[in-house]
């Protein structure tokens, strides 16, 4: 065993001269981590998600790690400690710098292990987590998982219960599940399925296989091996469509797939079933349907990947299951007084909490004290294609924005649509400069509450309740936010400005938004935008519409995405971005700063591969990408997700932000392309954005 002494602890990323190292390591030992192909590595590596312990001279381990920002929490891929370094206490250092570093941001670690790991099950026993579950293992043999989680104890911080989180559904092709079935077998690395059946993914993804799929195995001459089949899928889960349309479906790809094959009829109907389930991924080796996916994305919404592209594009692929405007396309708003008593009867009967055994005269009741406030009270239906999909009511007292209830049906818009009401109530509390939103809603789904409890609402007494800062502050004023404050974190915020207290300030920013710090050092960046996007992507001044009423696949910008050349600057997220709008005589709100948002990730890749990730967000069409870079898809664009969105009153001109440039020791700009600001630059603009300081 080598000596352990003189070890160093350090995040890295890919350029990292230990980097190939945890590669090999990971290789070495992937018949317990699971397999991870190498793009894997350098996706978490270029995260900064991986944890290292060295000696200078040689790599001793490394920890691999995902951040779910939806659900508040970080999961452990990977744990792998060499052997001549083993029992030296390692792995407790490498989960201590995990913790610390991230204990007062998230919620907990969640990790998933094998049970008859009974070194790791010690390890993490010892370490204070505590078992949630057992299920079976995907793989071949009959192994089982123990459900791992390590809480972080923060009830100042807002936290995700990170079993609520729905998981991705993808449908496994025939190919897929035949090699998983033989995964004894090493295969060519590019026709490697295996990391499907990686541990960490057992929390995040549900795989299906096709009914058709049964037919295949019935057809198969070896007796034995079909048992093997069948016996095998009992690993996941089938699935069940209306046949006729299935039929029709899988006669209309034809103008796609047009041969008479076996293979080119089984591809037909591994298609159908996604398109009819309404499944958004396929997972496939197939090169008839690779070939074809854009087509195939374009008119039919199935993304097609193979399983290294899935294991790569995994995190884009949950923030798009959570969040996907595109679905809320023909979605209208009525107000109840426009709705017939009898329509009236159909909606309470229609969302009425049945599956929580809420009575019927009781909803009745809730919804008819609004109706006798309707003075005062808003009711609203929001629907698509003419049914009905959301029912609501909202009302002010006393500084409050009051929703007695808030009822979604079960549809695949419903956690978009819920988002986005949340967000609007939000926005319509803070400018009524209303100080406190006010949830009375008693039948909210798990899922719900999470949501909530991600936009900084807190649980009281069965009401949820927001509060509202539109204040600008410096962190050591934190106090005046939350009186129960750990006092620990408080003075550790006014000692630094580690990445740790600017990531617990920057939660506190999001929890009280629109609070800010003044002191909050992110970078701060000054992007220019055509007015045009503006309009469409955030501006409802520059649109001419309001919301509540207004299109939402122009107006609900929880989160979005702008398009932009890769130079002059790489921006770095998490971030602050202030908008330039720039030269446009069709708009007054031109040659200004119009808005902020925060930055939350920064996307370069080529033209095609951005356009597929983020084509949820429903603005840009291919058209706009293709013109952004010049007709030429192998040339890098960049592609910048922001979220928060806050459209200033009054813009801030040209002139006044070059003054202010000036005062603060920079040269002026004419914001041709992004700029990079200091702090209080950013402060002083924004505080001239919300009319606060004139």
């Amino acid at each position: 065993m080598k000596d352990g002494n003189n070890i160093q602890i350090e995040y890295i990323n890919q350029h990292h001269h230990f980097f190939q190292d945890v590669i090999s390591l990971g290789k070495k030992h992937s018949s317990t981590l699971g397999f991870m192909p190498e793009g894997g590595f350098i996706e978490h590596a270029m995260k900064k998600c991986i944890i290292i312990a060295h000696n200078n001279s040689e790599l001793i381990g490394y920890l691999m790690f995902r951040i779910v920002v939806r659900s508040s929490r970080l999961s452990i891929v990977h744990l792998c400690i060499d052997e001549s370094f083993r029992g030296q206490n390692i792995p407790t250092r490498l989960l201590d710098s995990l913790r610390e570093k991230y204990q007062t941001s998230f919620s907990g670690i969640s990790l998933s292990c094998r049970a008859d790991y009974l070194n790791a099950k010690a390890l993490w026993e010892k370490y204070g987590f505590v078992s949630k579950g057992k299920k079976r293992s995907r793989s071949l043999e009959e192994n089982y998982l123990y459900k791992w989680w390590y809480d972080f104890n923060n009830p100042d911080l807002f936290s995700i219960v990170y079993e609520t989180t729905p998981k991705i559904k993808v449908l496994l092709d025939t190919n897929i599940i035949v090699k998983l079935r033989d995964n004894q077998i090493n295969h060519n690395p590019s026709q490697d399925p295996r990391p499907l059946l990686a541990d960490w993914l057992v929390e995040e993804v549900d795989y299906f296989y096709a009914p058709e799929l049964l037919n295949e195995i019935s057809r198969d001459k070896n007796q034995e091996r079909e048992e093997k089949t069948r016996q095998f899928l009992k690993n996941f889960e089938t699935i069940r469509l209306n046949i006729e349309n299935y039929k029709n479906v899988t006669n209309e790809l034809k103008s796609i797939i047009s041969g008479n094959t076996d293979n080119d009829n089984s591809d037909r109907k591994q298609l159908a079933t996604a398109i009819i389930s309404k499944i958004p991924y396929l997972i496939t080796f197939d090169i008839g349907i690779l070939d074809k996916r854009e087509i195939i994305d374009e008119q039919y919404d199935v993304q097609i990947f193979t399983p290294q592209e899935f294991i790569i594009e995994i995190d884009q692929l949950l923030n798009k299951q959570e969040y996907s405007p595109s679905k809320l396309r023909g979605v209208t708003f009525h107000s109840v007084e426009k709705v017939s008593s009898k329509e009236l009867d159909n909606h309470i009967d229609s969302f009425l909490a049945k599956s929580q055994s809420e009575k019927k005269i009781d909803f009745r009741e809730t919804v008819n004290n609004e109706i006798l406030q309707i003075k005062s009270s808003k009711i609203k239906v929001i629907k698509q294609e003419n049914t009905a999909i959301a029912f609501f009511a909202y009302k002010y007292e006393n500084l409050s924005l009051i929703i007695p209830f808030i009822r979604l049906s079960d549809t695949e818009q419903k956690q978009t649509l819920f988002m986005q009401l949340i967000s609007d109530f939000i926005k319509k509390a803070i400018r009524k400069k209303i100080t406190k939103i006010i949830i009375q809603e008693k039948y909210l789904s798990e899922n719900q509450k999470a949501i909530l409890e991600r936009f900084g609402f807190e649980n009281q007494s069965l009401i949820w309740v927001k509060f509202l800062y539109d204040k600008v502050l410096s962190s050591s004023q934190l106090l005046e936010l939350d009186e129960k404050i750990d006092n620990a974190i408080f003075e550790r915020i006014k000692e630094n400005n580690t990445d740790e207290i600017k990531s617990i300030l920057l939660n506190f920013e999001r929890r009280f938004f629109p609070l800010k710090f003044s002191d909050l050092d992110i970078p701060c960046y000054i992007i220019p935008i055509k007015p045009h996007w503006a309009g469409q992507l955030f501006d409802t001044h520059i649109s001419g519409e309001t919301l509540f009423g207004a299109q939402p696949d122009k107006l609900w910008n929880i989160e979005n995405v702008y398009y932009r050349h890769t130079k002059p600057i790489t921006e770095i997220a998490p971030a602050r971005i202030l908008w330039y709008a720039s030269t446009d005589k069709a708009t007054t709100r031109s040659k200004s700063i119009i808005a902020t948002s925060y930055l939350d990730e920064v996307m370069t890749g080529k033209p095609k591969l951005l356009f597929r990730r983020n084509k949820h967000y429903g603005i840009y069409e291919w058209k706009n990408i293709y013109d952004l870079c010049e007709k030429d898809i192998e040339k890098d664009i960049r592609a910048l997700r922001f979220s928060n969105t806050e459209v200033f009153k009054t813009p801030v001109l040209f002139s006044k932000v070059n003054e202010i440039l000036v005062l603060n020791g920079k040269k002026k700009n004419t914001f041709a392309s992004p700029v990079k600001i200091d702090k209080n630059i950013f402060t002083q603009i924004y505080l001239l954005g919300n009319g606060k300081n004139k």
